[in-house]
């Protein structure tokens, strides 16, 4: 068997214009974070890693580190699905609302007394000052 046959080659280019590069050179060299081992098994181990996370359905598994990339899709998910929520939730509110005024119920929810307040005897005016939507509602009642 030729060399050639056992081993295959391929170029490592670092741009020194460019700081990732150089910060990843820099620990590339470092022998301290290899851990003695060679180059090409650190490249070996990198390159196993990525296309590991790439075959385990985007990286989804345990403690497999997470890209951008895969946040932002996440994160707009998780935003669709409020946006879901909250259409459910009006929805809901206008349909109780709706059906409510069909009713002849008030759709407002009136503020609960607070100790100490009197409450209001059999002839004593409710007082709806702190309320104006309240007297377009009656006025609107009053009309039909």
């Amino acid at each position: 068997m030729a060399s050639g046959d056992l081993f295959r080659g391929f170029l490592l280019r670092f741009s020194m214009k460019k700081d990732q590069h150089v910060r990843m050179l820099e620990k590339f060299e470092d022998k301290r974070l290899n851990g003695g081992k060679a180059k090409t098994q650190i490249i070996m181990d990198a390159l196993e890693m990525y296309y590991h996370a790439l075959e385990s359905d985007s990286g989804r598994g345990g403690d497999e580190a997470v890209t951008v990339r895969e946040m932002e899709e996440r994160m707009e998910q998780r935003l669709v699905q409020f946006r879901q929520e909250i259409r459910e939730d009006m929805a809901q509110y206008f349909f109780r609302m709706f059906v409510g005024n069909m009713a002849g119920q008030p759709a407002a929810v009136f503020p609960t007394r607070k100790a100490g307040q009197e409450e209001p005897g059999e002839n004593a005016a409710a007082d709806i000052s702190g309320m104006p939507d309240i007297m377009d509602k009656i006025m609107d009642w009053s009309e039909n």
